[in-house]
This record gives C-alpha cells, sequence and structure tokens, in this order.
C-alpha cells in the first residue's frame, strides 16, 4: 500500500464545449463486425505528498493505492476481464476467465477483514465438460437479495456459453442455467428483470433483450435485434455492455461497429464507427429504438466505443471511445438533450467532447464502463501510463472533474507499473468515493489482481 498526491496536467485546450449537431450520416452506411491562481511554490502536504505546480492546475489530489489480491492462477483463477460488483457489506464479486479446480474461470468473493486484509474465496468453479459453461468474461451482477447473475463465453449445452444465477444457500451457492445462451454484463430493473445483450439476434447484428423470472424458469424477450437493414447497418451492429437506465426507464446503450461507414473518415477499419441509442419502452410492451449519435460524424470525432453510457440525474449521457479525437488517442464525451427537445423526440441534442486524450504518456485508448461518483465526476480507464510493462504500456485509471465554469479537469489517479498490475479491466465506485477494480495481468504472479483506491 503506498500514497500518492496527484497533481493535475497544465490545462491546455481540448475542444471543451464543441457542439455537434445531429444530423443523419451522409456519407455511405455499411456494417459488418488542470491552487485556482498561479503560485510559485512547491506545497507539501503530510504523508509525504507533493502536488508539484505546473502553469494553471487546481490542487493536487491524494489517493491510496492496495492491492487486495494478487490471483496465483491456481484454485482462485487468473485474468479478470471485468470489474466487480459490491454489496450492502463491502463485499466484492467477480469473475476470472480461467483458472480454478477445472480451469474454466470461477466467480470469486473478496470480504473485507477488521485489520483491513481481504479474503479471497471461490463462489464456484466452471467446468466446459458440463453444462454450467466456461469462461465467465462481464463480471457478476448482484440483486438486493444477495443473487449473482453472470455469463459464460462457451460451454453449455449448445457450446455457445451460458447465463447463470448464483443463489446464497446459507453456507455456500447454488448455481442454475437460466439460459443456454452467453449474453454480455446485465443490469437490473426494479421488477428483478434483466437486461443486457444476447445472442445474435434477427439480423445476426446482435440484440438487446430481457430475461424476467417465473416459476422455475426464466423468459427471454428480445427487445430489439440490431443492423435491420443489412448490408447498411446504420442502426449499428455489436451491441457493447453494459446498458444504463435513466430516471424515466429508458435504456441507453453504444455498439462497437455499425453506423457510418468509414470514408471520409477514419473508422480504424471498415465495419462502421459505432453508435450511442435509447431505448424507450411503449406502452404495448415494445421498444422503441433511437439513435443518439453516429460517431465518425466530423473529422475529429470518437469511433469504436469499448463500453456502454452513464447517464446523470439530468439526462445527460456519457461514454468514451477507444481511437479519435485529434490525435487518435480516444475521447471523452457527453451527449445532452438539446432544449427545448427532450429525448424522445427527433428535434435533437448535442455531442460535447469532454476530454480529448493528447498523447499516451497520462493516458490514452480508453476502455471499459465509465463509472460516476455522487459530485458527478468520472472515472475510467485506459491504456498508456508506464511503459514498465514488457515494453508496453501498462494502463491508468483516470478521473474528469466538472468545473464551474463548466470545463471538465483531467488528472490521472494511477498509473499501473506491473507489480501494481498490468491492463485495468474495469472500475466501481462505492459511496464514499472508494474505488474498485481489477487487472488482467501484473502483480505478484502476473495473473492479476484485485485493488481499491482511497482518496
Amino acid at each position: 500500500m503506498w500514497a500518492s498526491c496527484i497533481s493535475f496536467r497544465p490545462f491546455h485546450p481540448l475542444k471543451v464545449g464543441v457542439i455537434v449537431r445531429a444530423t443523419p450520416p451522409s456519407t455511405p452506411l455499411r456494417a459488418s463486425g488542470m491552487k485556482t491562481r498561479l503560485t510559485r511554490e512547491v506545497l507539501a502536504t503530510t504523508f509525504a505528498c507533493t502536488l508539484i505546480l505546473l502553469v494553471s492546475i487546481s490542487p493536487g489530489w491524494c489517493a491510496t493505492f492496495k492491492v487486495l489480491h494478487h490471483f496465483t492462477g491456481g484454485d482462485d483463477g487468473f485474468s479478470p476481464s471485468w470489474g466487480v460488483a459490491q454489496d450492502s457489506q463491502g463485499n466484492l464479486f467477480g469473475t476470472t476467465g480461467g483458472g480454478g479446480k477445472f480451469q474454466g474461470g470461477v466467480v470469486f468473493e473478496l470480504s473485507p477483514n477488521q485489520d483491513g486484509t481481504w479474503n479471497e474465496t471461490t463462489v464456484h468453479d466452471f467446468n466446459f465438460s458440463s453444462d454450467e459453461g466456461s469462461g465467465p468474461a462481464t463480471g457478476v451482477t448482484l440483486d438486493d437479495k444477495g443473487n449473482l447473475y453472470g455469463s459464460t463465453v462457451s460451454g453449455g449445452p449448445n457450446d455457445s456459453g451460458t447465463t447463470f444465477e448464483l443463489s446464497p444457500n446459507g453456507g455456500g451457492w447454488t448455481i442454475s442455467v437460466i439460459l443456454n445462451n452467453g449474453a454480455g454484463h446485465m443490469i437490473l430493473d426494479k421488477a428483478g428483470d434483466l437486461y443486457g445483450p444476447f445472442g445474435p439476434g434477427d439480423y445476426l447484428g446482435g440484440a438487446v433483450g430481457r430475461l424476467s423470472p417465473a416459476t422455475n424458469e426464466w423468459t427471454y424477450t428480445a427487445l430489439y435485434s440490431f443492423c435491420h437493414n443489412r448490408p447498411l447497418c446504420s442502426d449499428g451492429i455489436e451491441p457493447n455492455e453494459p446498458l444504463a437506465w435513466d430516471t424515466a426507464g429508458n435504456l441507453y446503450g453504444t455498439t462497437f461497429h455499425g453506423g457510418i461507414y468509414p470514408y471520409p473518415f477514419p473508422c480504424a477499419d471498415n465495419q462502421g464507427c459505432g453508435v450511442a441509442y435509447q431505448m424507450r419502452p411503449r406502452p404495448d410492451g415494445t421498444w422503441a429504438y433511437r439513435i443518439l449519435h453516429w460517431f465518425g460524424a466530423f473529422p475529429t470525432d470518437g469511433v469504436l466505443l469499448n463500453g456502454g453510457l452513464v447517464v446523470d440525474s439530468k439526462g445527460n449521457v456519457y461514454g468514451s471511445t477507444g481511437v479519435g479525437g485529434p490525435t487518435f488517442s480516444g475521447t471523452v464525451f457527453k451527449l445532452s438533450p438539446k432544449p427545448p427537445g427532450q429525448w424522445g423526440q427527433t428535434i435533437g441534442y448535442s455531442q460535447t467532447q469532454l476530454y480529448t486524450f493528447p498523447d499516451c504518456a497520462q493516458g490514452c485508448g480508453p476502455e471499459n464502463p465509465l463509472v460516476m461518483d455522487k459530485a458527478g465526476s468520472i472515472y475510467g480507464t485506459a491504456g498508456g501510463g508506464n511503459t514498465s510493462c514488457g515494453g508496453f504500456y501498462c494502463g491508468v485509471v483516470f478521473r474528469l472533474s466538472p468545473q464551474r465554469d463548466g470545463t471538465w479537469k483531467y488528472m490521472v489517479v494511477h498509473k499501473f507499473n506491473w507489480s501494481d498490475g498490468q491492463g485495468p479491466a474495469g472500475i466501481t465506485v462505492d459511496a464514499n468515493g472508494n474505488l474498485f477494480g481489477t487487472t488482467r495481468a501484473g502483480g505478484q504472479f502476473n495473473h492479476g489482481l484485485v485493488f481499491e483506491i482511497t482518496p
């Protein structure tokens, strides 16, 4: 464990406040897969936290980084590929793609002790040869009864993965397969239904669906199938996870591909730049699908989204793109209803680029879902940072904080350095502003780890 005092990079123009009106794509569409004043002194804080003042910056932010568990690659699994979920007692739950007793991956639990240490236990071991599937890859979702929901990428009766429920049964857990097909990370509604990307859909472009509990079984309902106008796929293809709710019960998400065909703006490949969308429930039980933004809509627009969206209480939507921006190093964006229009109407919205990554020294290529704390600050993970991971970048955790003048301040919360992990796989934030996350590799055994960052 160690404490570090983080200072902001010098603030520079980042095209903050650039408004982009949403217009249908005019290019051919196609699918396929920154003290608030200058100072001359160096301020020293307690615990050897030093804030280096650079040009025009905000106060430093001290954070304590702590590794909670190093995966050994044995019975505890290896290589977590998603963040962790936290229950009301502060226990953390997650998945590893491999390892465990049967080498099919595990669901694990980390429980805090009074002395500050954590105990790791295995909730379930997956076995490729069983009907439960193997290779859980997108973490777990917790309901208010302590049940865990997740999915596997392989195995199962159809060798297409499974969607499962793990229920506490006193001293252990009982697993139930609730769908003979894998899914992405799922979210819950108030009724206990699960929503997420399920299967190929009607047009083989992916689908958003719902799993509803019934007596002794679950019922699957497809809500929207992507790429209904193949081969154009202007509505997107390959939906990302997770989905997000707004206060009115609308769903929001992104797709990795589809939307605007790359010419004349680069989309990194020839399968489309991705879209952000909204799904609104109709009175008859169906859902209305609407595009919020076609990415790649202008030369410095972000492209290729690697995670879902976050929605604030005002209906603003936040996300990130893995590439794009002025240096093609990725962006963090905000999509806002354009007054007097509201989501669901036809009269538009606006995109603001909150941050465009200038280079990889302080992070680049953001990936995994963003999270938001109670103060409205956004946290995420990205590549870049140190190059001490075998000559490759180790990755960073970053924060974007809203300022009174409407701008946003970017800072690196933590740079990984191999011994404390490589390749952050996602983070979550609790009610006290503590961050918990995982890395895919690095750590004591080079099999990844679970970490905590405490402000």
